[in-house]
């Protein structure tokens, strides 16, 4: 039977019976709202589901099985703007974790910035990568079951990873245990509430839906979920929005129904054009300022594709 992970109903409506890999099951829950996926793994199947099929059919290039570098060049151009956004939290006696750090990018741009960076990450070989090539202290293992003292640390973030997991709840209390007192969380969520999501022509708008459920997410968050999800364990959390893509990406979904070919490409292209006309010029220009008036839109009006969070324990903000 599935329980909903905050208001712990049974009692959902089906809102999609197809995902990006096939058949599948996803629930809306009629008491609280949130989104879910109906599928069930055990902790082997999530670890060899991570090794052997995620980066397959969840490439940062469209088609293509990345080896460690590979991806971790590819994510450096997304891990810069989260890393401007979590630098204020920094110091050089600050220690901090993230869970699910990928290939390390983003660790590997605040490694610098604190007296020690360590990462959770189920990639056996992303951790590999991590630790051999890029100095991190890293562990290929689930957070819940590792051995670290309560308090350890400073910072824990966790990007693009709560949705991955069977049970965020338990996690998210993990967190907190992990927590100093006067520690923060830095969360990142995708937006269920993404404007791809609900305002593209019906045709493309289901190619678009099917798109974004997939087997790797098991929870699609709103604002109004999460927090209430980070409330629940005792956290008081502050909620903003953004959003990666560009412009260009949302109009090729809008006109043509499907991605561009690469995650860089998707979020770092803004222009049209490649030539130096001054026609061409002029459009890139028209393009870049319009990419910016579009980003702020999303950004308040909660329909970015990214739901960010910023969490402490409750005492801390008395």
């Amino acid at each position: 039977m599935v329980v909903c992970e905050i208001c712990k109903s049974t009692e959902f409506d089906v809102i999609a019976s197809e995902i990006r890999e096939g058949p599948g099951i996803i629930l809306l829950c009629r008491q609280c709202g949130l989104t879910l996926q109906d599928i069930r793994q055990t902790e082997q199947e999530l670890e060899k589901y991570y090794n052997e099929v995620y980066q397959q059919t969840n490439s940062l290039r469209f088609g293509e099985t990345q080896m460690p570098r590979e991806h971790f060049q590819d994510s450096l151009s997304s891990a810069g703007p989260v890393f401007e956004r979590v630098r204020p939290l920094l110091g050089p006696e600050k220690r901090i974790l993230e869970i699910g750090c990928g290939s390390g990018a983003l660790l590997s741009k605040i490694k610098p910035h604190v007296r020690e960076a360590v990462g959770a990450e189920l990639n056996k070989d992303f951790v590999s990568f991590i630790r051999n090539d890029l100095g991190i202290t890293a562990y290929a293992q689930d957070v819940n079951t590792m051995d670290i003292p309560d308090g350890s640390f400073d910072i824990i973030l966790c990007i693009m990873t709560l949705d991955h997991l069977p049970n965020p709840a338990r996690t998210i209390a993990t967190m907190k245990r992990l927590l100093k007192p006067d520690g923060t969380i830095y969360l990142e969520v995708p937006n269920r509430d993404d404007a791809l999501n609900h305002y593209l022509p019906s045709p493309n708008q289901a190619k678009f839906n099917m798109f974004f459920w997939h087997k790797a997410h098991y929870f699609y968050f709103t604002r109004e979920t999460l927090t209430r999800l980070l409330e629940n364990e005792g956290l008081t959390p502050k909620i903003f929005c953004r959003h990666q893509y560009t412009l260009v990406n949302f109009l090729n979904w809008y006109f043509c129904g499907s991605p561009q070919k690469t995650f860089v490409e998707a979020t770092c292209r803004s222009h049209l054009f490649k030539g130096n006309s001054d026609f061409e010029k002029k459009m890139n220009i028209l393009f870049s300022d319009a990419d910016n008036s579009f980003h702020k839109i999303l950004e308040e009006t909660f329909s970015g594709d990214t739901l960010c969070c910023i969490a402490s324990h409750q005492k801390a903000f008395r």
